[in-house]
């Protein structure tokens, strides 16, 4: 486990507040059928994600410590944490991983999903909803069901264009709406339409004549919930590295940070229904 300190509080002028959060984050990218580029450690050097969130790092914060290490899921570790962020993919209690890390047990993950519910703050972004997804065409399993919504598919990678639905909401604060950007663009089962409160919506554009599976109206791909007494985000962007360097996102990710420890209004009641009713 490698540890930084770190500034929950950049941008957080934007968000009206005036003081650094002193957090521990737990940021977690254990793989195991399929490890992205972006999250891969080479020749022992830490990966992209991991430098670029080590990055938001400036002159006071917490503590932020990063893993693959499944043994770090658990009540005693999760209990030294303000929130934990999950860029995962694949069953993490199967082994080996991708390059042998240990795997997360069956407790851990239970013990994790009871942190959320009891208070805690978890951000998942991109493979996060290809983590734990059972069987294909099954029920969502407990996880999918705090994270909102489990990844069903994608096409090529294509520029994409994020409608932001709710403005006023604090993780939407340096998302313009109508931003263009290229990413791998996923597609959802077991979507938890009752507890979603959706924040943006993805829109295929011209790309509905290539592609057919995104011949589809624009979809939830960043959202929120509570989770129990807990505040959960997610946002389906992040495969591609030059997205995680760009500045717009990087802010958005530390707005989430901020907004699920509880440095924000709640703003999460479900809206799923009325938003895909407006589309």
């Amino acid at each position: 486990m490698r540890s930084y300190r770190i500034v929950l509080a950049a941008f957080a002028v934007g968000l009206g507040l005036s003081a650094a959060v002193d957090a521990q984050v737990l940021f977690f990218s254990r793989s195991t059928s399929f490890e992205h580029s972006c999250i891969r450690e080479n020749d022992g050097e830490d990966s992209h994600v991991c430098k670029i969130v080590s990055e938001l790092a400036a002159d006071a914060g917490g503590t932020l410590d990063c893993t693959k290490d499944g043994g770090d899921i658990n009540a005693d570790n999760l209990s030294n944490y303000s929130l934990v962020i999950f860029v995962t993919q694949g069953d993490l209690t199967k082994s080996p991983s991708k390059a042998n890390h240990p795997a997360v047990t069956e407790e851990g993950l239970a013990e994790l999903l009871e942190w959320v519910k009891n208070g805690g703050a978890f951000l998942g972004f991109h493979c996060a909803s290809d983590t734990q997804r059972g069987p294909n065409g099954g029920p969502a399993t407990p996880y999918i069901e705090m994270v909102g919504g489990s990844f069903k598919g994608h096409g090529a990678q294509f520029e994409g264009t994020v409608k932001v639905v709710d403005k006023d909401h604090p993780t939407m604060a340096n998302i313009p709406d109508g931003w263009k950007i290229k990413d791998e663009w996923y597609v959802f089962a077991n979507v938890n339409k009752e507890n979603m409160h959706v924040l943006a919506l993805m829109d295929p554009g011209e790309e509905r004549k290539k592609q057919p599976m995104y011949d589809i109206d624009p979809y939830p791909i960043a959202w929120c919930s509570k989770y129990g007494d807990g505040r959960v985000f997610y946002n389906a962007m992040g495969h591609r590295e030059d997205v995680w360097s760009t500045e717009i996102f990087q802010k958005s990710v530390t707005d989430a940070a901020l907004w699920a420890m509880g440095q924000s209004e709640e703003d999460a009641e479900p809206n799923y229904a009325e938003v895909m009713g407006k589309k």
